[in-house]
């Protein structure tokens, strides 16, 4: 759900100060970055399709609260309670592997990223006219409306899966590292407002540091923990974990830094004076791209191999943005950057996904997808703050200037060669990554007529 061009009709409606309306934004990523994890080792514990539903109803619930929200404290915890919906995607990582032949299930993969990309190009273009023609919240209810549709078409194609892992949920570990990823994002998301080397920042930062120390402490020793840390130090997850970072890290430069390059007036000389709707469309290239491309990562990893597919993902992140940083005079060089950009991080994602899925144990595959999707969002949230400062520092009398786009452009290309660098970590092979011994075995599929995710 793309609330950003509803932000003036909320703040005019429930008298929410600037601050309150970051909040909105700060509350939904800090519960998906501690939601993603657990959801993913509940994922591999217990059935797949119960899951699914648990998260519908619990998204649905946020969303219909948000929607009648009577002022802005309770439009911050629907859309904190809708936040855990992102739980979903290492799910359906997990749900695709044991019910998919192991390229339908990559397939399947591709196809998740690509919805979720259009989902948000389409809401940058919908979200303004929708609002100011029917409401803000009407943004809510047919949010609300799409969940249940889901529901109703998951209830009947989505089928039941058999408990993949013995063992217990260690809450311990959620708790522990749910506080330490709060504290970490609460730290990033204010550091601009309070300043990198206020008391209050360093401390919510050493905070952070010190559980999540003290959380890998413990997962090292524990028999059954929420996230495997020695499985995640191999080749497949770590690299696809590093990658994850820095993907989101070399997003800022889109998120950050094209919308206000946009919407600066023409006698800037580089500005467009693009207002909410046509920042969307600018942008929607981005979304068409990704979508068309995710389904085909699986036939191109097979043709090309995975590592190179890998690469090239990242490689494409770091030429889209490298383009908006020399071309950005007319609408149609932005167009074509951001699609390249589309192109690379959806190929990027689906293909480490596919990675994982197919290098760690069954029991085990969406946990650590989780982390992946966690690791992306924690490098975008830092990534976002780091592009506030560089625009900041070039800016004159408070308004950044081209210059300032461009450095921005270039730092996230520069950072992007890091997750190509990333890639060449990850194995070529299955049988590489595990020693040469064959694909961990996958849970048996359930035959279940008339029911298929694909």
């Amino acid at each position: 759900m793309t609330l950003s061009p509803a932000l003036p009709l909320i703040q005019r409606d429930l008298a929410a100060s600037p601050e309150a309306l970051a909040w909105i934004f700060t509350g939904s990523l800090i519960s998906s970055a501690i939601s993603t994890p657990i959801v993913g080792r509940l994922a591999d514990m217990y059935d797949k399709r119960r899951l699914l539903f648990a998260l519908m109803a619990i998204s649905s619930a946020g969303i219909l609260l948000a929607a009648l929200a009577p002022n802005i404290t309770v439009l911050i915890v629907g859309m904190t309670v809708e936040g855990v919906w992102l739980g979903v995607l290492p799910l359906t990582v997990g749900l695709f592997r044991d019910t998919l032949e192991p390229d339908q299930a990559a397939t399947g993969n591709g196809l998740v990223i690509g919805v979720a990309s259009l989902a948000s190009a389409l809401g940058l273009i919908l979200a303004g006219p929708i609002s100011a023609a029917l409401g803000y919240r009407w943004l809510f209810f047919l949010a609300l409306a799409g969940a249940l549709v889901a529901a109703l078409w998951a209830w009947f194609v989505v089928p039941a899966t058999p408990r993949a892992a013995a063992g217990r949920v260690d809450w311990a570990g959620g708790l522990l590292l749910g506080g330490g990823l709060a504290l970490l994002m609460l730290g990033l998301t204010t550091a601009s407002s309070w300043g990198w080397t206020d008391p209050a920042t360093l401390a919510l930062f050493a905070a952070a540091a010190l559980t999540l120390g003290l959380w890998a402490v413990i997962e090292l020793r524990s028999a059954d923990p929420l996230v495997d840390l020695r499985l995640l130090a191999g080749r497949t997850p770590a690299g696809v974990t590093a990658m994850g970072v820095m993907l989101g890290f070399t997003s800022f430069g889109l998120v950050v830094a094209l919308p206000m390059m946009l919407a600066a007036p023409v006698e800037t000389g580089y500005g467009l004076g693009a207002d909410t709707l046509w920042i969307g469309i600018y942008m929607f290239p981005m979304g068409v791209a990704g979508t068309l491309v995710a389904p085909l990562v699986g036939p191109m990893s097979r043709l090309l191999g995975r590592r190179a597919v890998l690469v090239l993902g990242s490689a494409l992140v770091c030429a889209g943005t490298a383009m908006l940083a020399f071309w950005h005079s007319s609408p149609w060089q932005i167009m074509a950057g951001v699609a390249i950009m589309g192109l690379g991080g959806s190929v990027g994602l689906t293909a480490g996904l596919n990675a994982v899925a197919a290098d760690v144990p069954a029991d085990r595959a969406a946990g650590v997808s989780g982390v992946v999707f966690v690791a992306k969002s924690v490098g975008g949230t830092f990534g976002a703050q780091l592009g506030a400062l560089v625009l900041a520092a070039g800016a004159v009398a408070g308004v950044p200037t081209e210059d300032g786009f461009v450095d921005t452009y270039l730092l996230s290309a520069a950072l992007g060669l890091l997750a190509v660098g990333a890639a060449f970590v990850i194995p070529t092979a299955v049988r590489e990554a595990q020693g040469g011994r064959p694909a961990s075995a996958r849970t048996t599929k359930p035959a279940i007529p008339g029911r298929d995710i694909l």
